[in-house]
């Protein structure tokens, strides 16, 4: 499974009872994650996919959800259809001596009728495995 199929489930995996994560979302590399960045940059190209890099050692994915999930988290926010919610997938370097550490969030932006977007954390056990996984492929060490 893709890592953006994988974290689709995040949405409607939030209203369920949660297993504790196997990760924190960290991975050690000892060398800069080039094949990491490149995996999740090439995994960014859907039509409703947007990749960008902010900061030199922050990589963002946006991806708009399917029309249910999204009429779902604009009721249960009190979110807007003017702009409308986005699934978010950041990683984000930083060389500390020893190698690189990464660090991933995962999380839904949903626009307000007034006021600054909500951000909606949710932790997932099987999307904190996916990322594992993703992490050792890529030649990391999940912390």
């Amino acid at each position: 499974m893709r890592l953006g199929h994988a974290l689709l489930l995040i949405p409607l995996a939030a209203c369920a009872v949660q297993e504790a994560p196997t990760s924190s979302g960290k991975a050690r590399f000892a060398e800069y994650p080039e094949l990491l960045i490149a995996a999740f940059e090439s995994s960014c190209t859907g039509p409703a996919q947007t990749f960008s890099r902010p900061e030199r050692d922050l990589l963002e994915c946006r991806e708009y959800l399917p029309p249910e999930p999204t009429a779902a988290i604009i009721l249960n926010y009190d979110g807007t259809t003017k702009d409308l919610p986005q699934l978010v997938v950041q990683f984000r370097t930083r060389s500390d001596g020893t190698g690189y550490l990464v660090e991933n969030s995962v999380f839904l932006t949903v626009p307000q009728k007034s006021g600054p977007p909500l951000r909606i954390e949710r932790e997932d056990a099987r999307l904190s495995r996916t990322l594992d996984r993703l992490y050792r492929r890529a030649g990391g060490t999940p912390v």
